[in-house]
């Protein structure tokens, strides 16, 4: 298949790029910023999914088979609504408007987020079909995009699907994020600074899903998922944010002072366990890849 990839230069996205490419599909991404280095110069388009106008002339012009649709704010702390709604909400209205005008038999995959299902602690793995219950301005954002697709695929007729990923870590990902942060100081302890580390709260709990694991998925999802549905993906496997630094640290052979950053601190919450049987059942997926092997990329990758 021919595959736009929106918001192509993120973290995610330049792993879905290679997956489908290794897939033998054909990637075409699309960002803001300059092409990815893994992608030859007619296979990026350089556009802000926030114009209408030139969302509908890539469509138009590029005649995608399917399309991966990852642009957005991605990082929670981010606090401005006008901005995350723009983006995360208006900048999906205008792809499916744009599908739904000229591209109408595309197979497309929103990406959401686990936030949606809120920070309230539950006694069972949350399913699809539960509620959802956003608790920011980010998780409200992605919650409005992913029932507007829903809702597209059922009004309209579209093939449109739905990802609901827990947390994602990999080689590439931000240091604004906790586990990169940990990954970087602990390469300047190693090149000669103090063996101190700022720390936030190392007693939340996170499933944390290998990037690649979660690509993978992205790619099965396009080519064998089902219209109308949404799907959870997830390692299945919660781990202390003070055990997954711990590990680091014993990896790169390290024992730092932790110093609590009261800027880094975010308060004790609840992050809901996924039940993701609907992806294994649709498309075989379970993720494959281990913790220690992810930590340890990532600090090759630092």
């Amino acid at each position: 298949m021919k595959i736009l990839v929106t918001g192509a230069c993120g973290f995610a996205g330049k792993h879905v790029l290679a997956e489908l490419t290794s897939a033998g599909h054909e990637a075409v991404g699309m960002d803001v910023g300059a092409a990815p280095a893994q992608l030859a110069p007619h296979h990026f388009i350089s556009a802000n999914i926030t114009d209408a106008d030139a969302v509908a002339g890539i469509i138009a012009n590029l005649a995608p088979d399917a399309c991966l649709h990852l642009a957005g704010w991605s990082f929670v702390g981010n606090g401005n609504p006008r901005t995350v709604l723009d983006v995360n909400l208006m900048g999906t209205v205008n792809l499916l408007d744009a599908f739904r005008n000229i591209r109408s038999k595309a197979r497309i995959l929103c990406i959401s987020s686990a936030q949606v299902y809120g920070m309230t602690e539950r006694t069972a793995p949350i399913g699809e079909e539960e509620p959802l219950n956003p608790g920011t301005f980010y998780a409200v954002s992605k919650a409005a995009a992913d029932q507007l697709a829903l809702l597209y695929a059922k009004e309209y007729g579209l093939s449109i699907m739905v990802a609901r990923p827990s947390n994602h870590i990999g080689p590439g990902q931000s240091p604004q994020f906790a586990i990169p942060s940990f990954a970087r100081q602990i390469k300047a302890i190693r090149q000669g600074a103090p063996a101190v580390m700022k720390v936030g709260n190392l007693d939340n709990h996170r499933d944390f899903t290998d990037v690649r694991d979660v690509t993978r998925a992205y790619r099965l999802l396009l080519e064998k998922g089902h219209p109308g549905k949404a799907y959870n993906i997830t390692s299945g496997h919660e781990m202390r944010m003070g055990d997954i630094l711990n590990r680091l640290c014993e990896l790169a052979g390290i024992k730092p002072e932790l110093v609590r950053d009261p800027s880094l601190y975010r308060p004790l919450d609840h992050n809901p366990p996924l039940n993701f049987k609907r992806i294994q059942e649709d498309t075989g997926w379970t993720p494959q890849l281990s913790i220690d092997r992810t930590l340890r990329d990532i600090l090759d990758a630092s």
